[in-house]
């Protein structure tokens, strides 16, 4: 039968078409209506267990079959009903046994009861248990704790004890004491022939340095061995032979040289370096053996060879890129030959630099004194992202470093130009700081990051080493040590060990190029009996060298 009644929020409304008055053959042909209400989960599993009571009790006093036929009905009716809905009930059979229900809801409230009381005990046994485990707990640790409280007083040896046999030392402090010098290294020279060096460049790993020598052509020398795990080194430590292990004698002017950023001394297929010189190729150099591994031929419109002028590895070592008079060339690492993508620009790039944070990204310097940053995904005709300028000749250096809130900082420095620029890349508009070093001449003077601590180094044409502590954050005038007695043309800092080494050298013009004379680390020997004659009026003083310096903590015996 249709529904007619419902219940809301225990509002009961009836429809107006029902019968209040029936007789007793409605009811006993169960044509009552249908009436239904909404009822908690509680109260619905109360009602459903009277309802199981009462029809039990019924089938105990009712015999006729057609009564029990009815019950039968009804009950499939409500099995109906309660697979409709969970919380629709229909109380049809609970008219008639209501009666019954109030005699049995006393025994079910009690049952209730004490169910309730058993869930509390247990409830309560829980939380005593609980509290037993915790009190527990607290002895243990006061226990443990008192035996820790004397130690905590002498907190700080028993820190350097760690220290101590866990072989960890503090970082080191640089340039706190006098620099000692761990080798040295002079190439002799001739009027006609100068050999002086041109950079030094430490290899990833640390394990060697790379040299170039004009007309000498590039060396290899290793770390002494003593230097490995030095913590301090004593003032009286004798000087190491700078030997060099590899040699590569192949004349010619070194343009650029790179080592692979993910060199590893264990790994021999991943030392190696890049080297363009005059008139050739890119050669990738074994730096074991010094033998040519490949090489990376780029070509102009004619179909010619062309030398590039500055080399920058990617990040992860798998693409080279190669500065050209018009345009960058970009190879694959593992593709060697004349295979590479070409990005044209307007000026020729004398030196390129690359941060962690953006690898499809390059800045590049030009002998234009400006300095432009790419992005290589764009096309060529959208141009540089941005341009710097504040030099007033070539760029010949690029460097990125970190602040101590990991925030990128760019360095330039040029030929020709006192000015060592720092420039915030949040915000180039104009540099951050500006540092005063002596450079006169066009050659390249490096200048190196320390990756240990905020200093920045610089060599001049004066032989100087020039220092500042960036942790200072201002712009302050340089802690100068004379280093050699000519152009200080190279700096770089050891990548772990407070190491620091540094090349000296550059081109003199002679007077007279006809005397044949021999100038051996500033002293001239000549063959003819006039020698001093010939001196007074040729003779040129310089100095070829290359330098390790210990600019840790160090002791004195």
């Amino acid at each position: 039968m249709e529904q007619t009644a419902s219940l809301l929020n225990h509002n009961v409304s009836f429809n107006s078409s029902m019968e209040l008055t029936r007789t007793a053959g409605e009811v006993s042909a169960g044509s009552i209506p249908d009436l239904s209400f909404s009822l908690s989960e509680s109260e619905r599993r109360k009602l459903m267990l009277r309802q199981t009571r009462a029809a039990n009790s019924t089938m105990d006093l009712v015999n006729k079959p057609n009564c029990s036929a009815a019950l039968e009905q009804s009950s499939w009716m409500e099995d109906d009903e309660d697979e409709e809905s969970e919380n629709v009930i229909s109380i049809e059979d609970t008219m008639d046994e209501h009666e019954h229900t109030k005699q049995k809801q006393p025994e079910e409230e009690a049952i209730k009861e004490e169910k309730q009381q058993q869930e509390q005990l247990q409830q309560q046994e829980q939380l005593q248990l609980q509290l037993q485990q915790s009190d527990t707990k607290e002895a243990q640790q006061m226990e443990t704790d008192e035996p820790q409280q004397e130690p905590l007083q002498a907190q700080p040896e028993k820190i350097e004890e760690q220290l101590q046999h866990a072989n960890v030392s503090p970082p080191p402090v640089y340039f706190e004491r006098q620099l000692i010098e761990l080798g040295r290294r002079c190439w002799p020279s001739s009027a006609r022939a100068q050999h002086y060096t041109k950079g030094c460049y430490w290899s990833p790993d640390g394990t060697c340095l790379l040299l170039p020598v004009h007309l000498d052509g590039m060396h290899v020398m290793e770390l002494p061995l003593d230097l490995y795990e030095a913590s301090n080194i004593s003032t009286e430590r004798s000087l190491s032979k700078m030997q060099s292990a590899v040699h590569v004698p192949e004349g010619g002017t070194v343009y650029d040289c790179v080592w692979y950023p993910l060199m590893n001394s264990q790994q021999p297929e991943s030392c190696f370096w890049l080297a363009t010189r005059q008139h050739e190729p890119i050669h990738m150099w074994d730096a074991f053996d010094g033998r040519l591994r490949c090489s990376y031929s780029g070509y102009d419109e004619v179909d010619e060879v062309v030398a590039a002028i500055s080399l920058q590895f990617a990040n992860d070592g798998e693409k080279i890129y190669a500065g050209y008079k018009r345009c960058i060339k970009i190879f694959d690492t593992s593709q060697p030959g004349r295979s590479y993508d070409e990005y044209p620009v307007k000026f020729a790039i004398s030196c390129m630099a690359q941060n962690a944070d953006h690898p499809h990204t390059v800045t590049c310097g030009n002998w234009r004194g400006y300095i432009q940053h790419f992005d290589l995904r764009c096309p060529p005709k959208q141009g540089p992202l941005f341009t710097l300028g504040g030099h007033s000749a070539g760029i010949t250096q690029l460097r990125y470093g970190t602040d101590a809130s990991s925030n990128w900082q760019l360095f330039s420095g040029a030929r020709k130009c006192s000015k060592l620029l720092q420039w915030d890349m949040r915000n180039y508009k104009q540099p951050l700081h500006e540092f005063q070093r002596r450079v006169n001449t066009n050659q390249r003077i490096q200048f190196d990051l320390c990756p240990q601590q905020p200093w920045l180094a610089s060599g001049d044409t004066d032989g100087n080493l020039n220092l500042w502590n960036l942790a200072k954050g201002e712009e302050i005038e340089a802690l100068q040590l004379r280093l050699h007695d000519d152009c200080c043309n190279g700096i770089g800092f050891h990548p772990t060990l407070p190491i620091l080494a540094s090349s000296s050298g550059q081109y003199h013009f002679v007077a007279d190029d006809k005397q044949q004379k021999e100038v051996h680390n500033n002293t001239t020997v000549a063959g003819s009996e006039d020698s001093t004659q010939l001196e007074a009026k040729s003779s040129v003083s310089y100095e070829n060298a290359i330098l390790l310096l210990w600019c840790g903590p160090s002791t004195v015996n």
